[in-house]
């Protein structure tokens, strides 16, 4: 999608502050290009996104504004709220995510356009959400506040939550735990 890397500096920044509100549908193009191509016999393919960190933030735009383009989701550390994201955000991380989300205070109601949150009443599927407790990048109250927004709506919504894990799952029990639920 654009805005990730690899593809030089004018791609990268294709999708900072309110640009993003211009590409995030490339989220929702994905899923539409692989049903309208892939189809095999005439049945349409299921289709699961999963993602870490703006992977994860993208799994959760996928499956609440985007939701029914994909069938099941799997957000791993993925920002929840990009205000409370920036707010909670570690303070050394924090100056470098405004540049790249949009300023809190400034652009709220952009960041709450972009906020997987905004959209929790549009979620349909299945989605486990990961994080560990001590990510200082996504703070852990990311992924509980849209646990319990998915769970009051009563979508099957696992969560898992690493007491000993940062941004991503690096000890080996942790891994093989987390790649036997998904």
């Amino acid at each position: 999608v654009r805005g990730s890397d690899g593809y030089g500096k004018k791609w990268i920044d294709s999708d900072n502050a309110e640009k993003r509100l211009l590409v995030i549908s490339d989220i929702e193009d994905c899923a539409k290009f692989i049903k309208a191509n892939w189809a095999y016999n005439g049945v349409t393919p299921k289709v699961g996104v999963m993602g870490g960190s703006y992977g994860g933030y993208a799994t959760l735009m996928a499956m609440t504004r985007f939701a029914g383009n994909y069938d099941a989701g799997v957000a791993i550390v993925g920002m929840s709220n990009l205000v409370t994201f920036l707010q909670n955000t570690a303070p050394y991380r924090r100056h470098l995510r405004v540049t790249e989300y949009g300023d809190p205070e400034k652009q709220k109601d952009i960041l709450l356009q972009l906020s997987p949150i905004t959209y929790i009443n549009q979620i349909a599927a299945p989605l486990m959400v990961i994080q560990g407790a001590n990510d200082p990048r996504v703070p852990v109250g990311e992924a509980i506040q849209i646990h319990e927004a998915i769970q009051k709506k009563g979508i099957n919504s696992p969560l898992i939550i690493f007491a000993d894990e940062g941004h991503g799952s690096q000890k080996k029990e942790n891994m093989a735990l987390e790649r036997g639920h998904i």
